[in-house]
């Protein structure tokens, strides 16, 4: 019975192509065509890794059936190609056989998907008398314009003021063939990359709109240069360099799957089909097997997906380091000293001139330092200020000039940190604590899928960032039942250490549903209500002991509450000042403490507390936690808490 089954859907699903394309085939093609179908369902074809990998077939995880993740109904041949693999080969083994310019670029079937067309002539080896090879003019131009012979994986850092790139970004650098004795430069290499085709000038609205995936993605691909001018020099983000390890004919393989997706519309989703999720696809569709897309199901933070590049056998050859202009203009004034970084600073703004530096520093190298330091220094404040490109590049030359006049010394090189992206701490982590509140024990169990905050182990991440995204809080207090204590969305602490030189823009924003510590009747701990909060503000931050792992902090303490447990209205809008500070007595021990005053508009309570939070590293997937809240509203009593307990990363 089964058998039959599959003989009467494949006659179906002829039936189906031949109605499609019975009118310009042969007898002979419609025969061949057939046979092709037959032998491709006996071949299971359509199960193989290689098919789903280019249909970006996944099993959804609630209902456990197919569907690609493609939402563009032009990448499909069959009505139901977006959920059904075996008509969609079927189809577009049909479609091969129809000449007509019909597609996308006004290419053939076997033009617009020229990686399928490849992939299922090796496995069924096309008869070209009856399925000739297709002429692909456009496809061919473009694979010698870009000229690949291999292919890193390139990440940017997370920049923290654009919301699209909070969490990192990846990227595809395609690099030309080596020739010995030939000088190469990968700025001169083509990038893939993958973003959502939306503007980032929308700030927040920008995030939400990605998180709920309305805007579309898009495959595109530009000059190394100019990915290096946006990140390295535009954003300041550091980037690492992952060589992969993929034969030319994965190479080949990866780019005429990358040629198929350049018209095909996907959803952009922020946390899970978003540009790392996607570059991974490439990398299956390369080498089918990787399965590299299988490891995220629910979100793909691009860190994790390096990682997960990083940790497959035989697939990275070498991990190299490019830091950004801010990085180098850093390392080149730690070199000089605070008091020569300041006057290359004033040279830089037009304040004294270079004659004037000649008169007042005699030394020739530290001069020369101090040249290169104002040379980069104007580079990174005309991207800050938008300065024109002529007046930049003009007082760059002055100062590159009366550098060419002294000895050349050696060469600054910017050490690469000590630990690497993939290297840091997991980017998911879950609590449980143990502790009493207000006099009563209480039982905490924190969840977080991304990505990291303020107390966690800092190697491998950007210093004084937090971003944290949908963030649960459950809790049992004594005699009572399990409530959500907190859920938030977004939690983001940017703390960029004042340092005299380059610009320091430290701010904080959080918002979600938090339990309220007022209570409505009596001293019940049920009757907490759950309260909406917006929170943030600008702040500053400055390392007070440079050196000491001490860093301090203010904010502006902005807040919007609609509590029901507040009287009369029932919310509540106020503003105050928040002060603290990280400190690292130890390398495995990192302390916070904090302290808020906050007053409200319209007569609403005013509100005071602080915290004081330890975390001790135990190994790299492990921390003991301490963690201490006191809070007050008006003249009711001091309320607290205190846990300790274990974080666990993954």
């Amino acid at each position: 019975m089964q058998a039959l089954l599959r003989g009467l859907t494949l006659a179906a699903l002829g039936c189906l192509a031949f109605s499609l394309y019975a009118a310009e085939l042969t007898p002979q093609q419609q025969h061949y065509l057939s046979s092709l179908q037959q032998r491709a369902h006996a071949a299971g074809l359509a199960r193989q890794d290689a098919w789903r990998a280019l249909l970006h077939y996944k099993v959804q995880p609630l209902t456990r059936t197919d569907r690609s993740l493609a939402d563009d109904p032009d990448f499909f041949n069959a009505p139901d190609g977006s959920h059904n693999p075996e008509a969609e080969l079927n189809a577009t083994l049909a479609a091969f056989f129809d000449p007509t310019s019909n597609r996308a670029l006004n290419q053939t079937a076997s033009c617009r998907f020229i990686a399928r067309f490849q992939w299922l002539n090796e496995q069924l080896h096309f008869d070209p008398q009856l399925l000739p090879a297709p002429s692909c003019t456009r496809y061919t131009q473009w694979r010698q314009g870009l000229n690949a012979a291999s292919a890193t994986l390139v990440f940017p850092a997370a920049y923290l003021n654009s919301p699209a790139s909070m969490y990192g970004h990846t990227f595809l650098r395609l690099d030309p063939p080596r020739q010995p004795g030939t000088p190469y430069s990968p700025l001169l290499s083509y990038a893939i990359n993958y973003a959502a085709n939306g503007n980032e000038a929308e700030g927040l609205a920008f995030a939400f709109k990605g998180l709920m995936g309305l805007y579309p993605g898009q495959f595109t691909n530009s000059p190394y240069y100019l990915r290096i001018r946006d990140y390295n020099d535009l954003e300041n983000r550091d980037i690492w360099e992952y060589d992969l390890n993929l034969t030319p004919t994965e190479i080949d393989r990866m780019l005429a799957h990358a040629w198929e997706l350049g018209p095909t519309r996907f959803d952009y989703f922020f946390f899970d089909e978003n540009c790392s999720y996607h570059l991974l696809a490439l990398l299956d569709a390369a080498r089918p097997g990787l399965d590299l897309t299988d490891q995220f199901t629910w979100w793909a933070i691009p860190i994790d997906t390096v990682r997960a590049v990083t940790r497959t056998p035989g697939l990275l050859k070498a991990v190299h380091y490019r830091p950004s202009n801010s990085t180098e203009l850093r390392y080149r004034a730690e070199q000089i000293g605070p008091q020569r970084t300041a006057v290359a600073k004033r040279l830089a703004l037009g304040q004294i001139t270079p004659e004037q530096l000649d008169q007042t520093e005699p030394d020739p190298t530290l001069r020369a330092n101090m040249y290169e330091v104002a040379e980069r220094y104007l580079a990174y404040d005309a991207t800050q200020r938008s300065l024109g490109e002529a007046f930049v590049q003009q007082q760059r030359m002055r100062f590159l000039g009366a550098r060419a006049r002294l000895p050349s010394g050696t060469p600054v090189v910017v050490p690469t940190p000590s630990t690497a992206p993939q290297d840091g701490h997991g980017t998911a982590r879950i609590d449980v604590a143990l502790g009493r509140r207000d006099g009563q024990s209480i039982i905490q169990i924190n969840a977080r899928p991304a990505y990291h905050d303020l107390l966690d182990p800092e190697a491998g991440f950007q210093r004084g960032s937090a971003i944290q995204f949908f963030r649960v809080e459950l809790a049992k207090q004594e005699n009572g039942s399990v409530q959500l204590e907190k859920l938030t969305p977004v939690d983001i602490v940017s703390l960029s250490p004042y340092d005299g030189l380059m610009s320091a823009r430290s701010w904080r924003v959080r918002f979600g549903l938090t339990r309220s510590w007022a209570r409505i009747g009596a001293n019940d701990p049920s009757r907490r209500q759950l309260a909406f909060e917006i929170n943030g503000g600008p702040g500053a931050a400055a390392e007070l002991l440079p050196g000491q792992r001490l860093l301090g902090y203010a904010f502006l303490d902005n807040q919007l509450w609609l509590d029901p447990a507040l009287p009369e209205q029932k919310f509540a809008a106020g503003s105050g000042i928040a002060v603290g500070a990280l400190w690292d007595p130890l390398p495995q021990w990192r302390i916070q403490a904090e302290m808020y005053g906050r007053a409200s508009l319209d007569h609403q309570p005013r509100e005071s507390g602080a915290r004081l939070d330890q975390r001790w590293q135990l190994n790299e997937r492990r921390n003991a936690v301490l963690q201490c809240t006191w809070r007050r509203r008006d003249h009711q009593a001091m309320q607290h808490e205190c846990l300790a307990g274990i974080q666990q990363y993954w």
